[in-house]
């Protein structure tokens, strides 16, 4: 007699997460890329980063050439007594109001030649004026930015009628894993999309996490139904590259829905290498040249058709709940039919969003 039918596994829960690691890697590319990383231990799960002062910021505001007070869009990179350039004038700043968004300005440093600013123009932080013999700087401090998501629970049951197993006979074992299987390659699924497309929520017991697509606020593009082309993923690595995001070199892959990985198969022939089979996840990738390097492109339906992501995959960690791994557990029989439930626990941490990239509305 099988050990489902003699109920030696009721209550037993069995892990079954390496089992998600073997499905179809086509149907959840997310899940096979990353693969599963150390547990958090608690549902809301935080990290804290670490980030720079900003080095510029833009003037609001047309400016005249005399004009010794300037409004900026942000004040967080400057400070009194450092020189700052916009356009080929130099000018030192004398004075910071975070509350007007002003700075008061010397124009002309250096003998630089001051000239009219227009609207939208980039100020840009270069130094600190020195001087000999002069007292310690006022110093300034940075905290470490918390940042958290949520776990969310999926979960799916495996049932078997009384019939099935009457009709199955000595089989049922298969038949029950059979069934196992089919429910796990569904919550796979739900999972990878929840990593991609989740918006957190949180309403009573029930959780759902922030995925990839809602966590990227920095560099978004929106073509607005143009063509995704090479030009637009160099302008978008150039906006990963200025906010540092290549500083610690990172592990970068370009991610495509089906319909927006035939475009890139039409980019310059000198740009795309050969497809090769890639055996850690059983798809298909290939080689962009662009400007800033060689990255892979993989194909991920689960993404929308219009958009491209740009991900560094150090920065990408799936947690499961400590303890709460995908497993199953049978629950034995319940009146004229066998069930069991399968249930896993997880959240996405996705660290320094301006080190990745979204391109959507792509025709």
């Amino acid at each position: 007699m099988s050990k489902i039918l003699s109920g030696e596994l009721i209550g037993k829960r069995e892990s079954i997460t390496d089992q998600i690691l073997l499905l179809n890697a086509y149907q959840t590319p997310l899940l096979s890329m990353l693969g599963f990383s150390t547990p958090t231990t608690q549902v809301e799960h935080v990290w804290f980063e670490d980030s720079m002062f900003a080095e510029e910021s833009i003037v609001t505001t047309a400016t005249a050439v005399d004009v010794t007070s300037l409004t900026v869009a942000d004040v967080e990179p400057f400070r009194a007594n450092q020189v700052v350039k916009v356009s080929e004038e130099l000018i030192l700043v004398t004075g910071v109001d975070k509350v007007a968004k002003k700075l008061a300005v010397m124009r002309g440093y250096a003998g630089t030649t001051a000239a009219a600013i227009t609207a939208n123009a980039k100020i840009e932080v270069q130094f600190v004026e020195g001087a000999e013999g002069a007292d310690a700087r006022q110093g300034r401090f940075k905290p470490r930015e918390r940042k958290s998501n949520i776990t969310q629970i999926f979960d799916e049951t495996v049932e078997i009628s009384g019939t099935a197993a009457a009709v199955a006979q000595y089989g049922i074992d298969d038949l029950y894993e059979y069934e196992k299987a089919k429910k796990l390659l569904e919550l796979a699924l739900q999972a990878e999309k929840a990593f991609i497309g989740g918006v957190k929520y949180e309403n009573g017991t029930v959780r759902q996490m922030n995925g990839v697509r809602n966590m990227i606020k920095t560099n978004v593009t929106d073509l607005k139904g143009s063509d995704l082309t090479i030009d637009v993923i160099n302008d978008s690595l150039q906006s990963i590259y200025t906010k540092g995001g290549f500083k610690n070199g990172g592990m970068y892959e370009i991610t495509v829905p089906a319909k927006q990985k035939r475009v890139i198969g039409k980019f310059d022939k000198s740009l795309v290498s050969i497809p090769q089979a890639d055996n850690t996840r059983g798809t298909v990738v290939n080689r962009l040249v662009t400007d800033f390097g060689e990255f892979n492109v993989s194909i991920n339906d689960n993404l929308n058709a219009d958009e491209t992501l740009i991900v560094d995959k150090n920065r990408m960690f799936i947690r499961p709940l400590q303890g709460r791994d995908f497993g199953h557990e049978y629950l034995g029989k319940k009146g004229d039919y066998f069930q069991g439930q399968i249930v896993g626990e997880f959240t996405l941490e996705f660290q320094q969003e301006a080190a990745h990239a979204r391109i959507k509305g792509a025709k």
